[in-house]
C-alpha cells in the first residue's frame, strides 16, 4: 500500500527533480523547442572545397551522402546535419554543417557551411582546433557521445557547432543501424534483456526462480557485462541528462533505468544493485565461491557513507561547470578488455580479490548505486530480502 504523500515526501521528489535538471542545464541542455528555420543548402561547389575530386553525389537509404569520382567510385561519405535534424542556434544562426568520412568509418573533417555566424568567431573557433576535435575519430555512439570543450570568446557558436555534430552522428547512428540488416547479436540482445528482467522481478516480488539466484548472476555477468557491456554510470546517466534519452539505439538499457526507477519508488531500493548490476554480480559470484571468511566493507565517515561523498563531489562539480572523466571515475570499463586502460582493468581486478574476503566492496563506493538509493520510496518500509 502507498503511504500518503507528506509534504516531506513530495519535497524529496521536487529536490531530486531540480538537482538532475540543473545538472542537465549545467551540461548545455536546454529543452526547448526548436524553432522553424528556412532550409540550408548544400551544394557541390561546397564539397569541393574538401574532396577536390568530387564529380557526383549520391543520397544513400541511410540518409548519408556518397561523393563520387569522375569514374563513379565512392571516394568519401558525408552527413549533412539538416538531414538529421541537427539544428542549433549559435550566437546568430543555425550552425549547419557537413561531417566528412572514409571508407574505414573514420572522420576526417567537420565542415562548416553557409551561416550567420560572425567571420571573426569562426575563424576563432576554427584557430583554436575545434573542427579538429573529432578528427580520426571513428562514427560510433562513443564519438557522438564524446565531450567537446565550448571555445572561450566563441561560446555560442563553438556550443552550436558541438551540438550539432553530436546530434548529426548520433541520429544517423539509429538509421543506419536500423537499414541494416538485423545481425545475430541484434536479435537476440532485446529478447535477453526481456527475460532477464522478467527473471529478476520474479525472484524479486514473487520469488519464483529464487533457488536460481546464482545461476542468474552468472547469466547477468556473461549477458550484461561481458557480452553486451551494458550497464547503468554516472557518465551514460549524465550524457542522457544533456543529449536526451537515445531511444533507438539503446532502449534495452532505458528500461533497466526505468525499471530500476520504478522499483526504487516502490520501496526496492537495491533492485538493480542486487540484480541487474555486472559489477555488483561478479563481486557476489567471487564472495560466494571464496573460501574465506567475508567481512564488512563499510566506508563512512562519521554516519556519512563514503559513495554518498563521492556522488555529491561528482554532482557539485558538474553544477559548478567542471569537466570530469566520468568514464574514469567507476571501474565499469573493465568489462571491455579490448578499449579498458591498464589501470582500469587494475582496477577491476582489484575489486574481485577484494571480494574474496570482502562483502560487495566496490558497493560502498559506487555513486550509480547511491544516486539510485537516493529514488524516495512512496512504499511503507519494508525489510530488503534477496537470495542468500
Amino acid at each position: 500500500m502507498f503511504k500518503k504523500l507528506s509534504i516531506n515526501s513530495i519535497y524529496n521528489v521536487i529536490v531530486v527533480i531540480l538537482l538532475l535538471v540543473a545538472v542537465a542545464i549545467r551540461g548545455g541542455a536546454t529543452f526547448e523547442w526548436l524553432k522553424p528555420h528556412e532550409d540550408v543548402v548544400y551544394s557541390l561547389s561546397d564539397i569541393q572545397k574538401v574532396i577536390s575530386n568530387a564529380t557526383k553525389l549520391k543520397e544513400n537509404s541511410d540518409q548519408s551522402i556518397s561523393i563520387l569520382d569522375e569514374n563513379n567510385d565512392v571516394v568519401s561519405k558525408a552527413l549533412y546535419s539538416r538531414n538529421f535534424d541537427a539544428k542549433f542556434q549559435g550566437y546568430a544562426g543555425e550552425t549547419p554543417l557537413m561531417i566528412y568520412f572514409n571508407k574505414e568509418n573514420l572522420i576526417t573533417e567537420v565542415q562548416l557551411l553557409n551561416n550567420e555566424e560572425s567571420p571573426e568567431y569562426i575563424d576563432h573557433v576554427a584557430q583554436k582546433g575545434l573542427f579538429n576535435s573529432w578528427t580520426d575519430l571513428p562514427v560510433d555512439t562513443i564519438t557522438a557521445l564524446k565531450s567537446v570543450d565550448a571555445i572561450t570568446g566563441a561560446t555560442y557558436s563553438s556550443n552550436a557547432i558541438i551540438k550539432t555534430v553530436q546530434k548529426t552522428m548520433g541520429n544517423y547512428l539509429a538509421i543506419h543501424y536500423q537499414s541494416q540488416s538485423l545481425s545475430f547479436k541484434q536479435v537476440v540482445q532485446p529478447v535477453l534483456t526481456i527475460i532477464l528482467l522478467l527473471v529478476s522481478l520474479s525472484m524479486l516480488l514473487k520469488k519464483w526462480f529464487r533457488k536460481y539466484y546464482w545461476y542468474y548472476l552468472v547469466a547477468v555477468l556473461g549477458v550484461f557485462g561481458l557480452w553486451l557491456k551494458q550497464m547503468l554510470s554516472t557518465e551514460t546517466l549524465y550524457n542522457w541528462l544533456v543529449k536526451g534519452l537515445p531511444w533507438q539505439s539503446n532502449w534495452e538499457l532505458i528500461l533497466v533505468l526505468i525499471l530500476a526507477v520504478a522499483m526504487g519508488l516502490l520501496g526496492h531500493k537495491n533492485y538493480y544493485c542486487t540484480y541487474l548490476c555486472p559489477m555488483g554480480a561478479i563481486q557476489a559470484l567471487v564472495s560466494k565461491i571464496s573460501p574465506f571468511k567475508k567481512h564488512g566493507f563499510q566506508l563512512k565517515i562519521s554516519k556519512v557513507t563514503l559513495r554518498s561523498v563521492y556522488l555529491t563531489f561528482i554532482w557539485v562539480s558538474l553544477l559548478l561547470g567542471f569537466t570530469l572523466p566520468l568514464s574514469d571515475m567507476e571501474p565499469f570499463k573493465a568489462f571491455s578488455f579490448a578499449v579498458a586502460s591498464n589501470i582500469m582493468l587494475i582496477a577491476g581486478l582489484l575489486i574481485v580479490i577484494l571480494s574474496l574476503v570482502f562483502n560487495r566492496p566496490w558497493c560502498q563506493l559506487c555513486p550509480t548505486g547511491c544516486l539510485l538509493n537516493s529514488v524516495p520510496s512512496l512504499k511503507t518500509k519494508k525489510k530488503y530480502n534477496h537470495a542468500k
